[in-house]
């Protein structure tokens, strides 16, 4: 069905729906009420006979004249209206008399019944019954609608010669919206109708007047526009360049590199990235920073100058990138990156009356199947790791499956602190003497979707790179003292110097362990290897736990170059001899030898000392025999969800 635009035509529309509308609402309503007015006249006259006879025959009936009601009753059949009439008393036919209309069916009617009572009584005599005819109601009613209907013709030929003449009057606008309809500026309209004096002129006259301003003002549009797209092409250019160009080494920048490595189809690249440049900013100031990335950007530029096919570009603050389009051999690319570091590096940069040599490291993305950008990062990033100058990538480094991993264990981390899946496990600590659990550490562990339970090694180093380490830290103290506030046994947590050092931290311990009150059962493992030798800071967080009634223990004690210094500057309460002292002890003489200084110098402090990693029975002997005073470990009790006291 085709849409109707056409204003004039909805205009017509609208109106014609709307008067059939009123016209036949009013029709309807009228032919009702007329129709029961009619009936309502007829019934009414029916009762007004049956009142005006009823106490003739109430009467009659009394005085037992029974001859005199049926001449009543003859009289009333009389009467054209009237079809039947019949008294009933005491549900016996007293009188009955019909028409012969009625007789033969030929009319409809209405039924009228009127209760006859005694004369000067409410008393019930009988039943009067009158069949009406209804023959003048449906005269009435007939001739009712045969003037409405004529009526109702009359009001559509107005109508519809109403209608036709407001079309005619809005043809001229059909007409002219028809002249718009393919305007356009460049275009010109004779608008017809302007000639006549009336609101259709008016109308012509202003959108012929408005045409001629339009093609003025489009005309005028045309020479700005091909101005401004002269200027944005210009400013295009400019803002192309500042895009993607370096503003200080004029060097093409990261975004520049980015999409000429995309268009790359078989090069090679190097990242350069400039050693400790950090402290070069530092120590001489920003100014001397930006001289030395300029000269060594132009050094470099130089150097790569005589090749077409490779391009210089700076990546980031101390990075520069060298891409080859076409690639080299790849002894010719060794050679140049060799060459590079050894060329920068007998480079000296003057500064005020200063000389400045730097150094530089280099990653390499020669043989890869595209991802050159981000292959070259990886081996330089492994290079600076490795304390390498030059790293070349290889597939079989595996670097991208660790990257790969470690981006799963921090979703997995992530999404564990979320759920609240980093929980405690407690491993108890025995007294050599008693054989009686004297403690219990505070292990942290993960809860991962499978309801695995995963160690610490795989996700606290990852944590203290997306700094989440100190998170871990807090939860670990609040779900142990929470755990601990009900049970009367000792407990030790482990924390990290860097912990101590956070005055955050300090706050929320502090707070933590008054809350659930276990000041005197908490024990603070501090790993001896982790900065301890910062004997101000660590003592300072020390005094502040022991004026709490808090213990401090120091964890891994004898691993790697133990310093017997700890024990003098540190109020300490207990040693924890590290595992690897330890798990061969009833086998290696040196150990033992170790150990039973340790024992003894510890014994001369007054501090307790406890053996990790006691994993067997032999060993566990051997522990007891060498005096150490408690013992902890997997053949005496793995760490478990719940401590069994």
């Amino acid at each position: 069905m085709k849409r109707i635009n056409s204003l004039s035509t909805k205009i017509v529309l609208s109106f014609t729906i709307i008067s059939i509308f009123i016209i036949l609402t009013i029709f309807i309503v009228l032919e009702k009420i007329n129709k029961e007015a009619f009936y309502n006249i007829e019934i009414e006259k029916a009762n007004i006979i049956a009142r005006t006879i009823e106490p003739l025959i109430a009467l009659n009936i009394y005085l037992d004249m029974d001859y005199k009601v049926k001449q009543i009753t003859k009289q009333l059949i009389e009467n054209p209206n009237i079809l039947s009439v019949e008294i009933k008393k005491e549900n016996n036919i007293i009188v009955s008399a019909k028409s012969e209309e009625f007789t033969n069916n030929k009319q409809t009617f209405f039924k009228i019944n009127k209760i006859i009572h005694e004369p000067n009584s409410s008393k019930k005599l009988a039943v009067l019954t009158i069949i009406y005819s209804n023959k003048t109601y449906v005269e009435l009613t007939d001739k009712y609608t045969k003037i409405t209907i004529g009526l109702l013709i009359f009001l559509i030929i107005v109508f519809v010669l109403l209608v036709l003449y407001i079309k005619k009057l809005l043809s001229p606008l059909r007409k002219i919206s028809k002249s718009l309809k393919s305007y356009s500026p460049n275009m010109k309209i004779d608008f017809p109708f302007i000639e006549q004096k009336n609101e259709i002129g008016l109308i012509s006259n202003a959108l012929s007047n408005m045409q001629d301003k339009i093609s003025q003002y489009a005309k005028k549009q045309e020479n700005i526009n091909i101005f401004l797209e002269e200027q944005v092409h210009n400013k295009t250019q400019e803002l192309r360049i500042q895009l993607f160009t370096d503003d200080l080494t004029k060097l093409p920048n990261r975004l520049s590199l980015i999409e000429n490595v995309t268009q790359v189809e078989n090069g090679s690249l190097l990242i350069v990235n400039i050693d400790d440049f950090k402290e070069i900013n530092d120590f001489f100031g920003h100014v001397a920073g930006d001289k030395i990335l300029i000269e060594l950007s132009k050094n470099i530029n130089n150097i790569c100058s005589h090749k077409d096919d490779v391009i210089l570009g700076r990546l980031s603050g101390d990075e520069f990138a060298i891409l080859f389009i076409k690639k080299p051999s790849l002894k010719d690319f060794l050679e140049i990156a060799n060459n590079l570091i050894s060329y920068i590096e007998e480079m000296l940069f003057s500064y005020e009356e200063n000389k400045i040599s730097i150094g530089v490291t280099i990653g390499g993305a020669y043989d890869v199947d595209g991802a050159l950008l981000e292959k070259a990062d990886i081996a330089l990033k492994l290079a600076k790791k490795q304390k390498k100058s030059f790293l070349l990538y290889d597939n079989n480094l595996n670097i991208e499956e660790q990257y790969k991993n470690n981006r799963e264990w921090i979703h997995k981390l992530k999404k564990a602190m979320s759920k609240d899946n980093i929980v405690p496990y407690f491993q108890p600590i025995y007294d050599n003497t008693t054989g009686r659990i004297a403690s219990a550490e505070c292990l942290i562990r993960l809860i991962d979707d499978e309801n695995n339970v995963i160690s610490p090694l795989y996700f606290l180093d990852i944590s203290k790179r997306v700094r989440l380490y100190s998170d871990l830290t807090k939860l670990m103290i609040k779900k142990s003292c929470q755990y601990f506030e009900t049970l009367d046994c000792s407990f030790s947590v482990n924390i990290s110097v860097e912990d101590m050092l956070d005055e955050n931290m300090l706050d929320y311990i502090k707070m933590t362990i008054k809350e659930h009150n276990v000041a005197t059962r908490i024990i603070f493992e501090i790993l001896e290897s982790e900065g301890i030798e910062n004997y101000e800071e660590v003592s300072k967080f020390i005094d502040e736990m022991k004026l709490l009634g808090c213990k401090i223990a120091i964890d891994d004690f004898g691993s790697g170059y133990s310093n017997f210094e700890h024990l003098f500057k540190l109020n300490i309460d207990f040693i924890k001899i590290d595992g690897s002292l330890i798990k061969n002890i009833d086998t290696d003489v040196n150990a033992q030898i170790v150990i039973e200084t340790i024992v003894s110098f510890a014994n001369k402090l007054n501090i307790l000392t406890i053996a990790e990693y006691v994993h067997n029975e032999s060993i566990h002997k051997k522990v007891i025999e060498l005096k150490i005073d408690r013992s902890q470990g997997f053949y005496l009790a793995k760490p478990q969800e719940k401590m069994n006291m």
